[in-house]
């Protein structure tokens, strides 16, 4: 694995464990945001490589800093 799909897994399971600790669906993180539900899941899955305007509304939707939501490089 490349270090830019590397760093796409560690954002996804970042951003799971972010949402599974204020226990939100993806519907509902989806209504917080205005992201469709199947975007969040596959930056979710790793499979996405969202633009920072995406990276900011999922911030805002849980009330994280981007900090808080980008893991740190390995």
């Amino acid at each position: 694995m490349d270090k830019q799909q590397d760093a796409l897994h560690r954002l996804g399971r970042r951003l799971t464990e972010l949402r599974e600790q204020q226990r939100l669906t993806l519907a509902q993180l989806s209504t917080l945001t205005g992201l469709d539900s199947r975007e969040i899941a596959a930056i979710e899955a790793g499979q996405a490589d969202p633009l920072l305007t995406t990276i900011i509304a999922l911030c805002d939707g849980l009330s994280v800093s981007p900090r808080e939501l980008l893991p740190p490089s390995k």
